[in-house]
């Protein structure tokens, strides 16, 4: 093993470690405290609260890593909206939930069989891959969550980006927005990909990368009317496909 791939290694452990670790040491008192007080919006503070200071360790351990968000500040005043962005890497999910408030979003099922980081999960309102079996009841839970100043994140791909090419959209995100009136976020991530790749263990420590966030355009309810689900699908492919 030559001492780039060691160090990689070395790194991936200490981050990985620390994501649990943190939380069994102490901050599961903060969710356990979140979560009585305020109930679920609670339990999404700690979540978001959590995810930031992972990626605050990420920084630290990757000194080559730089964040680029000039909209820092306008991404967390969003409200009641549906998001929408390309999907590059795993760490996609965990950096849209240190940026924006009140997020939830689609979750792998295994993520939900991890012990009590699963719990915590759905008891902030996170949705599984299991939510077409409860009918339309999930939809309602949306719509609340949305009219109460929340946000739904959704990676219209449905999965990881293996060449950073976009795949073709799935049109659920746009026919929820139509539906429930929400204005839908679009945002492009770049970089991920080159720090936490798919299909990788570990993270990729050595040289300069960049990640950036980039807030392309804010569809509003009354402009998605005007569409059809298909013709609003199109659009935000056409937005993010663009260079």
């Amino acid at each position: 093993m030559t001492l780039a791939r060691f160090r990689s290694v070395a790194i991936t452990v200490l981050l990985w470690a620390y994501f649990t670790g943190a939380f069994l040491v102490g901050y599961w008192v903060v969710f356990l405290v979140a979560g009585v007080v305020r109930g679920r919006r609670g339990l999404g503070w700690a979540l978001r609260s959590y995810t930031r200071g992972f990626l605050a360790v990420v920084r630290l351990a990757i000194p080559g890593l730089r964040m680029d968000i000039p909209e820092r500040r306008e991404l967390r005043r969003t409200r009641g909206t549906v998001v929408v962005c390309n999907h590059l890497s795993f760490l996609d999910p965990l950096l849209m939930l240190a940026l924006l408030p009140r997020l939830i979003t689609i979750v792998r099922p295994d993520f939900f069989r991890v012990p009590i980081f699963g719990w915590l999960l759905r008891g902030a309102g996170f949705l599984g891959p299991d939510l077409f079996s409860e009918g339309y009841a999930w939809v309602d839970r949306v719509a609340r969550h949305l009219r109460q100043g929340g946000n739904l994140l959704i990676f219209p791909e449905g999965t990881r980006s293996r060449d950073g090419r976009l795949a073709p959209f799935k049109k659920g995100a746009f026919y929820l927005a139509k539906h429930l009136s929400a204005p839908i976020l679009v945002l492009r991530l770049a970089g991920t990909e080159r720090v936490f790749a798919p299909g990788r263990l570990t993270f990729e420590v050595a040289g300069e990368r960049t990640i950036s966030v980039r807030r392309l355009a804010l569809i509003g309810v009354a402009d998605a009317d005007l569409c059809t689900t298909h013709e609003l699908t199109t659009r935000v492919w056409s937005l993010l496909g663009a260079k």
